[in-house]
């Protein structure tokens, strides 16, 4: 079963919507090493990938509901499919790099790869 049965808008739109479940994760127990456990806010640079997630489920969310969208020169389904990728390799990391993994880094995880993969169907389904 592949995504070609589904329409370019709920593509989106679940991308979207993987992008609001994955900041929710964010806030969400990360790690655990003994009585010490911490979310994934509680990295430094947890801002930044908060902003990432959102610009990326913005661009989605307003591309699915025909808003105009500022870009001028790049294609704006391109700039959320390289934010998702972006999202997608922070997860990664943090799994490789660090000990005593909770359940917050796998759904960050899930949510990130899922909205990865719709967008980059939403993609590959665009006219160049």
């Amino acid at each position: 079963m592949g995504l070609q049965g589904i329409a370019r808008e709920q593509k989106e739109l679940g991308a979207a919507v993987a992008m609001l479940l994955f900041i929710i994760s964010l806030f969400l127990k990360w790690q655990t090493f003994g009585p010490i456990s911490g979310s994934g806010a509680d990295l430094g640079s947890w801002p930044l990938v908060f902003l990432i997630a959102l610009v990326a489920g913005g661009i989605m969310a307003a591309d699915a509901l025909g808003m105009e969208i500022p870009f001028r020169r790049v294609n704006p389904i391109a700039v959320a499919t390289y934010l998702m990728s972006l999202l997608v390799f922070y997860v990664l990391v943090f799994l490789f790099a660090i000990d005593g993994i909770a359940f917050g880094v796998w759904l960050a995880l899930l949510f990130s790869v899922v909205g990865l993969v719709l967008t980059v169907s939403v993609y590959r389904d665009e006219p160049r």
